[in-house]
């Protein structure tokens, strides 16, 4: 027994890193079966438009940062546009930087926290669920935590890593700016001369790809329609029919009771209220003078609470990935408590919940692994694009059929009115729409006419696609209705055919998919 304990402490290093190498290979095996044609398919879809040489925001719709397409962009150029690689390296980014949160945990406390520390990450939300961009600010963020915990700091490049987390989802600089601020008050408060320099370096670091991207937009004559954009999160909070308060209000109701009561169901948010209170408590103390604070652990402390009001809806993996900064000073202050009993007890709290959720939970419990099919099926997808992924046989079904059409139909356009984005990546087709999904409703009115009105500012889409149907020109994909748009409407004459496909998806929610393709189309 003596030689186990001595065996397994001294390699807790290796365990960690084992741990965590073990559901990254989880994370590649399931998510080979992932197919979220919306969400997936955005992500895919803004990238492989980059690739062909479209100009963000003017003909790219890019939701939150810009960086989030680029580093995508990249991964395609090198692996031949295979959208595997998209989710490998989402694992990867995720991996990493749970190992970062892990260091840096081990340079506040040990080993054995760094460990606990992965366990309970992982063990509450193995996987990266979709390559959004919040998992690429969670690797910048980890990295430049955990250089912000060594004492030999890299000011200049801690600050780049944060200007790249506002590169890659732009809402991220508001509870950033506040954190960094705090941050430098207090550094100037203790050590004026000293902190200067540092300070100066920091800042240089976060504006710096800021200031590279200013001058890229006003070269590439693109500010305008990227100022255009900046309107989209309260357009969001619109569409939700949430505001700031309500939402605040929101989130104080749910991790402070429900979360506790809704164990057994989403035993995963357990974690998050323990963080987000025990946090919120800690900063308390910390304004009232009842203890003294690390400025770095005050930092990561601000970060983590604030960055948590990101996630417009209380969904897991939007959460997660900012609010799990705060089990750096959660940790940091449970291994301050003097009393043993109590600090195991406070171990047990966070321990024995993530046990349960792995063991009954093993997928994270998100409503979105709901749509994972697991049955491989013996067609073939007839598009390179979608090598090394498993797709339902219903989809591979109408990926090809969109593929075959395309390549005997001589036509310019292909428009997707559905919510599958990856619809509109089988084709090399140009589409008309900058958006390359549809959702027609009076909730999305102000989000779409903000998009569409930035390329076509003096028609309507709907008039520029019925244009192409007089030509002849162009196939269209069209569920749910979305056919018309306010007081604008498809006009399909004689000339077109329809396929009509049923699309009932995997939780059974019935759908009709007609794709509709001129009569001079010999198929």
């Amino acid at each position: 027994m003596n030689f186990f304990r001595l065996l397994f402490y001294k390699n807790l290093n290796l365990v960690n890193y084992l741990v965590i190498f073990f559901f990254f290979v989880y994370s590649i095996l399931i998510t080979r079966y992932q197919y979220d044609g919306h969400h997936l398919g955005l992500i895919y879809s803004n990238s492989l438009d980059l690739i062909n040489g479209k100009l963000p925001y003017k003909e790219i719709f890019i939701q939150y940062g810009i960086l989030t397409t680029i580093i995508n962009s990249f991964i395609l150029l090198i692996f031949d546009n295979k959208i595997f690689f998209i989710t490998l390296f989402n694992s990867i980014f995720y991996s990493v930087g749970v190992l970062f949160i892990s260091l840096t945990i081990k340079k506040f406390t040990n080993i054995n926290l760094a460990l606990l520390s992965t366990v309970l990450i992982l063990f509450n939300h193995p996987i990266p669920w979709l390559p959004w961009s919040n998992y690429i600010v969670f690797f910048f963020t980890s990295i430049g935590l955990f250089l912000l915990s060594n004492n030999k700091k890299n000011y200049f490049f801690i600050g780049f890593l944060f200007g790249a987390c506002v590169l890659s989802r732009q809402d991220f600089i508001l509870p950033l700016i506040f954190s960094f601020t705090i941050f430098c008050i207090l550094y100037l408060i203790q050590n004026y001369k000293l902190s200067f320099k540092n300070i100066s370096l920091s800042i240089l670091g976060f504006i710096s790809p800021l200031f590279l991207f200013i001058i890229y937009l006003h070269l590439s004559n693109l500010f305008g329609y990227w100022v255009n954009y900046l309107s989209l999160p309260n357009i969001y909070l619109g569409i939700y029919e949430i505001s700031i308060g309500k939402l605040i209000l929101e989130y104080i109701i749910f991790f402070i009771s429900e979360s506790f009561f809704l164990f057994i169901v989403t035993p995963q948010y357990f974690l998050i209220s323990i963080i987000l209170i025990f946090n919120t408590i800690i900063l308390l103390l910390f304004l009232f003078k009842k203890i003294k604070i690390n400025k770095e652990i005050l930092f990561i402390l601000i970060v983590g609470l604030l960055s948590s009001a990101l996630a417009l809806k209380i969904e897991l993996f939007r959460l997660y990935t900012s609010v799990i900064f705060g089990l750096i000073p959660l940790l940091y202050f449970i291994d301050k408590i003097r009393n043993k009993d109590l600090r195991k007890k406070m171990f047990l709290l966070l321990f024995l919940p993530s046990i349960f959720s792995i063991c009954f939970y093993p997928m994270g419990n998100n409503d979105l692994f709901k749509n994972i099919n697991f049955v491989s099926s013996n067609l073939k997808v007839e598009n390179e694009k979608f090598n090394y992924t498993v797709i339902p046989e219903q989809k591979i079904k109408i990926i090809n059929l969109i593929n075959n059409l395309s390549k005997k139909c001589d036509v310019t356009y292909l428009e997707n009115l559905t919510w599958d984005t990856i619809y509109s990546t089988i084709t090399n087709n140009n589409r008309i729409r900058v958006m390359p999904y549809a959702q027609f409703k009076k909730s999305n009115y102000k989000q779409v006419d903000l998009i569409e009105s930035i390329k076509n500012p003096n028609s309507s889409f709907i008039n520029l696609i019925n244009r192409e149907i007089k030509r002849s020109n162009i196939i269209l994909l069209i569920t749910n209705n979305n056919n018309y748009y306010k007081n604008d409407k498809l006009e399909i004459g004689s000339n077109y055919k329809m396929f009509e496909i049923d699309e009932t998806n995997i939780r059974g929610r019935p759908q009709i998919l007609r794709i509709y393709f001129p009569t001079k189309c010999n198929v």
